[in-house]
């Protein structure tokens, strides 16, 4: 199980699947890695906006005006991690979430599922096959809308000075840089209370 979140750009699908234990997270790289949180979807998301110091709001509320869409906004999080939402399973459970995301730079092609007419076959960079509930006409609208959230959200190449990857310099710390960051976030949180 993960302890810290992976490279955003090496990540290729955040879904949300069942386990023993509950609502889970499986996050997908582009190696074809899978790795699995007991944390659920919407933490993971907001946990890579807090590790790139991205407000998740705002970061919608722009993609929501670029796509004229109020719900299943994609996220550009990094100019290598465009999160778009798919929808990847019917809920057992009430609060459920139905809604994965595949990074749009990881998507290779969109097929039909000879099996199930109405729905896609997602291929993914590392060999990964994604079947979606959704019908190939609406995930390509969605991997549209996340061309334009792209347009319109400003990407900083990680070259420039106050974006610079600290991965160049020492990856093996990139975990504990996350965790300090959590633990910021949640002195700050624990402050407003």
């Amino acid at each position: 199980m993960s302890q810290h979140l992976v490279i955003p750009e090496r990540i290729a699908a955040i879904l949300p699947c069942y386990s023993a234990t509950g609502d889970t997270t499986k996050i997908i790289t582009t190696d074809g890695i899978i790795d699995t949180t007991d944390t659920r979807i919407r933490t993971v998301i907001r946990r890579l906006a807090i590790s790139r110091a991205t407000d998740l709001a705002a970061l919608k509320k722009r993609a929501s005006f670029a796509t004229q869409s109020s719900i299943l906004q994609p996220l550009p999080l990094t100019p290598g991690l465009v999160l778009c939402p798919i929808k990847v399973r019917t809920p057992r459970v009430a609060g459920d979430t139905s809604t994965g995301y595949i990074n749009y730079y990881a998507v290779k092609s969109v097929e039909k599922d000879a099996k199930t007419p109405n729905q896609a076959i997602i291929c993914l960079a590392g060999g990964i096959r994604l079947p979606v509930m959704w019908t190939i006409a609406t995930v390509n609208k969605h991997l549209q809308n996340a061309r334009l959230a792209l347009t319109y959200t400003p990407q900083y190449p990680a070259t420039t000075g106050i974006h610079e990857d600290v991965r160049t310099y020492a990856p093996e710390i990139v975990p504990i840089i996350q965790k300090f960051v959590e633990v910021i976030c949640d002195i700050v949180a624990a402050k407003q209370r």
